[in-house]
């Protein structure tokens, strides 16, 4: 049974007062401690006591005059319920007290727990850690993750205690998480051995699952993600039910007001980008026009090679600050793509094909390869994304042996999906998750640091969205999917979650 505990504070007079605790403590006699003893004997800190695996511990803090148990004067030590300490030669007396806690208080407790993810600022790969965290311990379950959509599909965002194939690892068919999300109707299996059905099935016994939990992310009725959580114990003292799908509810909240918050910060830097770019671009420009034309007019004048040189440079300079210019100029800009039909296999090998030969220089393998079909888009805005994208993907491989970079294509049923795959150095976690922020810059010496601010607002100009996956020594994956133009509103949107009610499949 769930305990609450409180600690029993008697002085020298034989004033008594109890207060209850939950958490670290430190007690002493400066203001700033978690409980104010004002005797002179009492140092300024004193005493600190921390639960710890569900354990009481005290630890002296240099004190003084010293903590007792009887006529022991200790330094650390296990603190047992009923176990009275002696502090600064008796001005105080301590007893650690231990009694059932009723079940609202349990409850309450974990709510205002969770609460707390609602305040202060982090940032969302935090958050979710934390969040999967706090799920486990209030449900008193080993192992979950927590999955939230990417790119049109779920994807583990945070994982603990499972192995790289989590399908094989869990009960529950990811098609089954994948229904919950849809459908946004919990699975809630609290005790596996009281259902006949699900104990004949071999994936149970293979596990032994006891308690299984599938519970979807919900703000507002929009279902943001899903958190699965299972434990091969019965947990027999977790919050209710209801208590627990709120704490979800809060947990959902704070997920989505963190992504809100990161995507309004990203259209901040996008608005401010648009003013610098209206007020002073083009004039910078028209200035870079006056210094290239100027330096023409000294260059034709002679025939000298090291002014000749000079002028190169300078040309070399504008040039690329004529780039930069525009650049900036095209990002802060909002377009409507200028669509047409293509048929993607002629167009992107067409966009492939001025790299192969750096290419072979660097001994990469381009590949391009896909089904036949056309599609409509803006093909010259459309070709910077892909021309940026292959450039990242040989700028990575180094001196990469066997490299490859390959650009493929599929049809789905409300558009199409891209990806491109390089083996080459990998980026880190901490890179992609500014990887699509404007003038942020990774591996490059140079560059405007817009490009793949670029790509993603491309991609999003024609209604689609972009996903990166890398690990840090072994390739590069980008997918970004393309809805049809030609589909009515609405057409997009999955429908499969529409299908017979949940069921839980054998994995």
């Amino acid at each position: 049974m769930t305990e609450r505990y409180s600690i029993s504070i008697r002085d020298r007079h034989g004033f008594e007062r109890t207060i209850p605790v939950n958490r670290p403590l430190v007690l002493g006699r400066q203001s700033h401690s978690d409980i104010i003893l004002s005797d002179s004997m009492v140092s300024r800190n004193h005493l600190r006591i921390e639960p710890l695996n569900g354990e009481w511990w005290v630890e002296d803090l240099g004190s003084s005059h010293g903590t007792y148990l009887g006529e022991t004067r200790l330094q650390r030590m296990l603190w047992e319920p009923g176990t009275i300490l002696r502090l600064a030669d008796g001005a105080y007396y301590l007893t650690l007290k231990a009694e059932p806690a009723f079940s609202s208080e349990v409850n309450l407790q974990a709510i205002l727990q969770t609460a707390h993810l609602l305040t202060g600022e982090i940032e969302l790969d935090d958050l979710l850690e934390q969040t999967l965290e706090r799920l486990l311990t209030i449900s008193s379950t080993d192992r979950g993750f927590l999955m939230l959509p990417e790119a049109g599909k779920l994807e583990v965002k945070v994982q603990r205690n499972l192995g790289s194939d989590m399908e094989k690892d869990i009960h529950l068919s990811m098609s089954s998480v994948k229904r919950v999300f849809e459908q946004g109707e919990a699975i809630w299996i609290h005790n596996v051995t009281a259902d006949e059905c699900l104990m004949a099935q071999q994936s149970i016994l293979d596990l032994q699952l006891k308690t299984i939990l599938c519970i979807p992310l919900t703000v507002q009725g929009k279902c943001i993600g899903v958190v699965y959580l299972d434990s091969r114990r019965i947990v027999t003292e977790p919050v209710d039910r209801s208590t627990f799908e709120a704490i979800v509810s809060l947990c959902a909240i704070a997920i989505e007001r963190t992504r809100l918050a990161e995507d309004s910060l990203r259209n901040q830097v996008l608005a401010t980008v648009g003013q610098v770019a209206s007020s002073i671009v083009h004039d910078f420009k028209n200035a870079l026009f006056v210094v290239a034309g100027h330096t023409q007019m000294l260059g034709a004048q002679t025939t000298d090679p090291k002014i000749q040189h000079h002028v190169e440079e300078i040309l070399g300079a504008v040039e690329r600050l004529s780039q930069l210019s525009t650049d900036v100029l095209d990002y802060a800009k909002i377009r409507e793509p200028q669509r047409e039909e293509v048929d993607l296999a002629s167009y992107l090998g067409a966009l492939i094909e001025p790299l192969r030969l750096r290419a072979e220089e660097l001994g990469v393998e381009l590949k391009c390869a896909g089904p036949k079909c056309s599609f409509d888009l803006d093909k010259y805005r459309f070709a910077r994304v892909i021309e940026n994208l292959l450039a990242n993907s040989l700028d990575a491989m180094g001196e990469q042996t066997a490299g490859f970079v390959a650009l493929s294509w599929e049809r789905e049923y409300n558009g199409i999906r891209l990806t491109l795959e390089d083996n080459g150095k990998g980026i880190p976690k901490k890179v992609i998750k500014r990887i699509f922020e404007p003038f942020f810059s990774y591996g490059k010496v140079k560059g405007t640091g817009l490009g793949m601010a670029t790509v993603k607002k491309i991609i999003e100009e024609h209604g689609g969205t972009i996903d990166v996956t890398s690990e840090n020594g072994a390739g590069t994956k980008v997918t970004f999917t393309l809805p049809d133009p030609s589909l009515p509103c609405g057409a997009n949107e999955d429908t499969t979650g529409l299908i017979k009610a949940l069921d839980l499949e054998v994995s």
